[in-house]
């Protein structure tokens, strides 16, 4: 029987050690991403002018984090391109309610984006430098290919059953996106240099999600989206499962935000996975959460076990969760 970890038979407790983790939306993304998602124009006046860069300007960021990027950029550079600078998007997503009230300035509707979720499973000799220059190089990813619409990355919390060490999450507006992001040379110069040498394995799941049709849910952004922690878990289908018992499971996923408030879940997507590097999972559910507390929360509440128990582990023949922090960049916690 293949072994789970979920956090509601299993949590996994915060080690002593503080995670590294990283978060954003690329501003940088906003423009390209714009079109191709049909956001009004208007919108993108609420974004600087991110192909100019002036860290110091920027609230919030860092000075040890600038230097980073800077650095990052300087040793990377291959092909001219500079990076964009970024701010807080001004829409407000209105969550009062969980019974679908909604402001007369709350979007309707939804858009469709693409999942990418990368569970990496590093060699146990993978020091904090290598670490280090793993995550800062796969975090400025998004100022070197402008169809990033969020990003966040870690390193995950506790075990797993698989040896998932760290995680990185990654939202695209298309497929075809994904996979020219997939073959842009600056992601796979990071991919040879930095992970290929240290790394036992890696495990994907790219699918195709729903998310509110406003700027703050798409590229997740605002307040909501500051800090937290990324839920993600990873679920295989047994063979023969009917299509119906499938979509029964990715639609109770899919209502979880309609019964649980917002002080505990920010953000879920879920979906069926077209990853070639599945390892065998056909399917994936992201959880953006507020804090480890809500995490707790979460995976006790009622309807989150109400969906594994009826939907989930009837037609599953393994399931693998990670967990992973998410803290704001500011000069008070530097990244």
């Amino acid at each position: 029987m293949t072994l789970f970890s979920l956090p509601f038979f299993c949590f996994c407790a915060t080690t002593a050690t503080t995670p590294l983790r990283h978060s954003s939306s690329s501003s940088s993304s906003v423009a390209a991403a714009a079109a191709a998602l049909a956001v009004p124009s208007s919108c993108c006046s609420h974004f600087l002018d991110f192909r100019s860069l002036n860290f110091s300007s920027i609230s919030g960021i860092s000075r040890r984090y600038e230097n980073r990027i800077h650095r990052c950029h300087q040793q990377w550079d291959d092909d001219n391109t500079t990076p964009r600078r970024f701010t807080n998007v001004t829409v407000a997503a209105d969550r009062s309610s969980i019974n679908g009230a909604q402001s007369s300035a709350r979007p309707t509707g939804t858009r469709k984006v693409v999942e990418h979720v990368v569970l990496f499973q590093m060699k146990e000799d993978f020091t904090d430098e290598q670490e280090k220059d793993m995550l800062d190089h796969l975090f400025t990813l998004q100022y070197r290919f402008r169809g990033i619409l969020a990003i966040s990355l870690g390193r995950v919390v506790g075990r797993t059953p698989e040896g998932v060490t760290h995680a990185l999450y990654e939202r695209f507006p298309s497929k075809e996106t994904l996979e020219q992001y997939m073959q842009h040379p600056a992601r796979l110069k990071v991919a040879e240099e930095l992970i290929i040498p240290y790394y036992n394995g890696l495990i994907i799941a790219d699918f195709e999600a729903e998310v509110e049709d406003a700027i703050e849910t798409i590229f997740r952004r605002g307040d909501d989206f500051q800090q937290g922690i990324e839920h993600v878990v990873f679920i295989k289908v047994r063979e023969g499962t009917s299509q119906a018992g499938v979509s029964r499971m990715l639609e109770a996923f899919n209502n979880l935000p309609d019964q649980l408030e917002s002080s505990i879940l920010v953000q879920l997507t879920a979906g069926a996975n077209f990853s070639e590097r599945s390892n065998g999972y056909t399917h994936a559910m992201v959880a953006r959460l507020p804090s480890e507390e809500a995490l707790d929360s979460f995976s006790k509440h009622p309807a989150y076990v109400r969906v594994f128990i009826e939907n989930v582990l009837p037609i599953s023949s393994g399931i693998l969760s990670a967990d992973f922090m998410v803290d704001p960049v500011t000069k008070s916690n530097p990244l």
